[in-house]
C-alpha cells in the first residue's frame, strides 16, 4: 500500500516531467461578450451584448514510443535484459492508463521467458533500476507529462546467433468517450487515441568471443613427467558475423596447475614478451596465476597468450 500511494504521488506531481501544451486545459470557461457602440441622433450610445460561455471538453490521446537506438543485443539465458519506452500524456486532462506487455509472435524469432516484467522509471534516470523503479500496471498521468518505462524479460537457453524478439508495451486510457451531443456547459470525453502500442527489438548476439587453450609437451621421450616443459597457448577471437565488431576490456585469468611450476619470464601476448611483475605491460604471473590484459579485440584480429610451466 505505501509503495502504491508512492507511485500515486510521483505521477501526480512533480515526477513526470513536462514536454509541451496541448491546449487549454480541460474544464477551463470559455467566455465572450460584445462591446457595441452606435450613434443615434449625434447621441453615442453603448450596449453589451449577452455574454456566451462554454467549458472546454477533455481530449483523450496518448503516445508510446520506443526509446532504444537499436536492438538491444543479449545473449541466450541472460536475465533481466531491457527494453526502454516512453509514454506520454498528449490530452489536455489527468488520465489514467493500463499497460500490458505484449509479444509480437509474427515472422521468425524467439519469445522471451514467461516472466516480463514493466517497470516505471521511478527517478526520472532514464536508466533502469531494480532496487528503486517500480513494477507498474496503471498509472495516471497529468496533461502533457510523460513517463519512462521498462520491459525487463530474461531471454531463453535456446536463443541461436542472430535470432530476434519483438517485445513491447500496450497503453490504453481508461477514459470512455461521452455519449451524445456535446455538452456546452459540462466537460465531455473527446477520444482521439484511445490506446497505443510500440514495440522493441532484443537481438541474440550474431558474434561471440571464441576462445581455444591448447599445450605443447616438450619432452625428450615425448611423456610428461618431472622436469617435462608444457607451453599453454590461449587462442582468442570473434567469431560470427565478425564484420565491424569490436569486444572490449577483454581479460585473461589462468591459474597455475597444480603439480607444475610457472617458468619465470615465459609470458608472451601474441610475439610480446611479458614481465611477470605487475607494471607498464598487459601481463603478470605471481607465480600462480597468469593475467593479461588483452585489451579490444576486433572482428580482424586473433589474440595468443602464451606461458610455460614446468612438472614438479
Amino acid at each position: 500500500m505505501q509503495r502504491a500511494m508512492v507511485l500515486f504521488l510521483l505521477l501526480w506531481g512533480a515526477g513526470a516531467s513536462l514536454i509541451y501544451a496541448k491546449g487549454t486545459p480541460a474544464g477551463a470557461e470559455i467566455q465572450n461578450r460584445a462591446s457595441i457602440h452606435y450613434v443615434v441622433g449625434g447621441i453615442d450610445g453603448n450596449l453589451t451584448s449577452n455574454t456566451d460561455h462554454f467549458v472546454v471538453d477533455r481530449i483523450v490521446d496518448l503516445h508510446i514510443s520506443w526509446q532504444d537506438d537499436a536492438a538491444v543485443e543479449v545473449s541466450a539465458s541472460e536475465q533481466g535484459q531491457v527494453l526502454t519506452f516512453l509514454l506520454t500524456n498528449l490530452g489536455n486532462g489527468a488520465d489514467r492508463f493500463h499497460l500490458a506487455y505484449e509479444h509480437n509472435a509474427t515472422g521468425s524469432g524467439f519469445t522471451p521467458l514467461s516472466n516480463p516484467v514493466l517497470y516505471l522509471d521511478s527517478d526520472g534516470n532514464g536508466i533502469f533500476d531494480p532496487d528503486s523503479d517500480l513494477q507498474v500496471s496503471d498509472l495516471n498521468l497529468t496533461a502533457d507529462a510523460n513517463v519512462t518505462l521498462f520491459v525487463v524479460s530474461d531471454i531463453p537457453p535456446g536463443a541461436q546467433p542472430g535470432d530476434l524478439s519483438h517485445d513491447g508495451i500496450h497503453a490504453t486510457s481508461q477514459s470512455r468517450p461521452t455519449a451524445g451531443a456535446d455538452r456546452q456547459a459540462e466537460v465531455d470525453i473527446v477520444v482521439r487515441t484511445q490506446d497505443d502500442r510500440a514495440q522493441g527489438t532484443y537481438q541474440i548476439f550474431d558474434y561471440w568471443l571464441e576462445r581455444h587453450k591448447s599445450a605443447v609437451v616438450h619432452s625428450d621421450d615425448n611423456q610428461t613427467h618431472t622436469g617435462t616443459r608444457i607451453t599453454y597457448t590461449i587462442d582468442l577471437y570473434i567469431d560470427g558475423n565478425t564484420t565491424g565488431r569490436t569486444i572490449e576490456h577483454l581479460q585473461l585469468h589462468d591459474a597455475i596447475p597444480t603439480g607444475t611450476a610457472y617458468v619465470a619470464g615465459s609470458l608472451r601476448l601474441d610475439a610480446a614478451a611479458q614481465s611477470d611483475a605487475v607494471d607498464g605491460d598487459a601481463g603478470s604471473c605471481d607465480g600462480t596465476t597468469v593475467q593479461v590484459a588483452v585489451g579490444t579485440l576486433t572482428g580482424s584480429t586473433h589474440k595468443q597468450v602464451h606461458f610455460d610451466v614446468q612438472v614438479q
